[in-house]
């Protein structure tokens, strides 16, 4: 079933009927937890079905075998999708774990390390035990009036030099916005500082590309705007970057010396654990192959009319507060309720079979994290649509909310 409308004044629309036709659960709710886990679509679900078959008819190994040439495309599409190579790619089983996993391997020969205040907890958790582990100085950089990185204060702490990288979350968990990460890679790449991106929420509803970003590192998950199988992810390192890596685990074939007694070209999957869900992966190469079917133009076009809707809409409900921040924004909406918890407007909803989450909203999630005794925080309730969901979900979910 085809999923792109061709219109005379608009060439690319997303058919949102075809899209829903292929994702069961729109039947079921109506789900608004998109930045926590998508409805995964049909396609994807046969794929990941069809290989566990396969296992269970004659064996993991056998399997896995018969998908090799199956599995090396996981990692073209993947490229494709960011621009970069096949080689720059590893797979892994969690955004986090692979952020981690990859950051730990990189030598820190200086001692600063700057990050942003929306910086995702696990990635500040990292960094603090690097920080004892190396005697690095955690920098949190400000935000600007908009409330997205201070790309200002940013280059004053790069021209004063000794920074071992960058690391900055594309889009925060909360507050709907997108940080200026291309400008942001723009200046890392003039100070020739490693610029670490993570796009675990950005991937799948903005298009992305690793030059025109500038990063040397992109981290990104199946599981959220992908639509792919949970316990997939995948890290881009740039090739430049690869042969400085030093990771603590190195069981792929990458890493094994060559028949001829020489060491095999640096590749990503050096980062990789040999022992994984093949159905995982090749689940995760199909949803990435189904969001370039659809182009990610217009599924990100698509994503910010839905979430600018429903920004719009809450204005006819005087308890909801919105909490966004930023200039541009994405398919992330958080708001409060004047009177209720955010957990009980989550329930509220869930009485109306609409899904939404909770998000912690501190002043600053890196403060919270090095320092603590910092409690300050705003628990809000996060709305995040994707392609398939429709105006009139929007009008449930304003209605239950009134």
């Amino acid at each position: 079933m085809g999923l792109l409308k061709v219109w005379d004044d608009n060439p690319m629309v997303i058919d949102v009927e075809a899209a829903r036709a292929d994702t069961k659960g729109t039947g079921q709710v109506i789900h608004l937890n998109n930045a926590g886990s998508s409805l995964v679509p049909r396609p994807v679900i046969d794929t990941v079905i069809g290989h566990l078959r396969r296992e269970e008819e004659i064996g993991g190994y056998e399997a896995a075998a018969e998908t090799s040439e199956r599995r090396e495309n996981v990692y073209s599409s993947i490229a494709r999708l960011i621009g970069a190579t096949p080689g720059e790619v590893a797979l892994t089983e969690s955004g986090s774990g692979g952020w981690a996993l990859v950051v730990s391997a990189l030598p820190f020969a200086t001692s600063r390390v700057l990050l942003s205040r929306t910086e995702y907890v696990n990635n500040v958790l990292v960094l603090r035990n690097l920080a004892r582990r190396h005697g690095l100085q955690l920098v949190v950089l400000d935000d600007d009036s908009h409330g997205q990185v201070d790309v200002e204060h940013l280059q004053r702490e790069l021209d004063r030099g000794d920074i071992a990288l960058v690391a900055l979350t594309h889009v925060p968990m909360g507050e709907g916005m997108v940080n200026p990460a291309a400008e942001v890679g723009k200046r890392c790449r003039a100070a020739g500082v490693a610029f670490v991106l993570d796009a675990c929420q950005s991937v799948g509803q903005i298009p992305l590309d690793v030059d025109a970003l500038g990063c040397d590192v992109l981290v990104g998950t199946g599981r959220k705007f992908l639509r792919g199988p949970r316990g997939t992810a995948f890290v881009y390192v740039r090739e430049t970057l690869l042969e400085r890596l030093e990771p603590a685990l190195r069981d792929r074939q990458p890493a094994v010396c060559s028949p001829g007694g020489s060491e095999p070209e640096a590749e990503a999957r050096l980062l990789e654990s040999w022992e994984t869900s093949i159905a995982g992966r090749l689940g995760l190469g199909r949803a990435v192959d189904y969001a370039l079917e659809l182009g990610l133009e217009p599924i990100r076009d698509r994503v910010r009319t839905l979430a600018d809707a429903m920004r719009s809409r809450f204005a006819s409900v005087p308890s909801v507060h919105l909490h966004d921040r930023g200039l541009i924004k994405c398919g992330i909406v958080t708001f409060s309720v004047q009177g209720r918890t955010a957990e009980q407007v989550k329930a509220h909803l869930a009485g109306h079979r609409i899904n939404v989450s909770v998000a912690a909203l501190p002043p600053s999630t890196a403060d919270a994290v090095l320092w603590p005794n910092i409690r300050r925080q705003t628990i809000v309730v996060r709305a995040s649509a994707h392609y398939y969901n429709t105006d009139s979900e929007i009008d449930r979910l304003i209605h239950a909310l009134h």
